[in-house]
């Protein structure tokens, strides 16, 4: 009776609520340091983050909610801000944490970039629309998530800001998957932009 009721009102099928979807996750410093050491002022950041967005709904599929998610320090810049809302990022800023001595002084800050948003990664990878986890990164930092991502039978793909960005051993490169559909790697380098 369901089902012939939404025939009837024009509701679009059941089958276009179940499209696959791409979580997206952006190492912002990562992405940043490594096109700003490459090409310094000429990095050419929002033509490439373009790029990038288009190149996952083109070759991958359509972005989790509209939008992928950016994983940024407190200091980035508004500029920044803007282009990455304009581009449907979602921005998690990322503090610092302060690791004190007993007496209380601050002895240095440690990054929480790549730890929040590998907690984030592997929480979304049980949203059941998630079908493939696109990380963008040469950070090896990140295979743990990738491996756990082939548990959940979610495909992935990797978006390094430079080829000279990858570790040496190459191994969060090693993990990008073929698409299941056009069977070509999903895999994109910014800096061949």
């Amino acid at each position: 009776m369901w089902r012939s009721r939404r025939k009837k009102e024009g509701a679009p099928p059941l089958s276009n609520f179940l499209v696959p979807k791409v979580l997206l996750l952006v190492d912002w410093d990562n992405l940043f340091i490594c096109l700003y050491n490459k090409f310094k002022q000429e990095m050419r950041l929002e033509y490439r983050i373009g790029k990038m967005v288009e190149w996952v709904q083109n070759e991958i599929g359509e972005l989790l909610e509209g939008h992928g998610f950016v994983f940024a320090p407190e200091h980035l810049s508004v500029l920044h801000q803007q282009m990455c809302v304009e581009k449907h990022m979602r921005l998690i800023t990322c503090p610092k944490r302060q690791i004190r001595e007993p007496s209380g002084k601050i002895v240095r800050e440690e990054d929480t970039v790549d730890e929040t948003l590998i907690w984030f990664g592997k929480l979304m990878l049980r949203h059941p629309d998630v079908k493939f986890i696109c990380v963008v990164s040469g950070d090896d930092g990140y295979v743990s998530l990738m491996e756990d991502a082939l548990k959940y039978g979610v495909k992935r793909a990797l978006v390094p800001p430079t080829v000279d960005s990858l570790s040496r051993k190459k191994n969060l490169v090693r993990m990008a998957d073929k698409h299941p559909k056009t069977l070509k790697r999903m895999l994109l380098s910014l800096d061949t932009l």
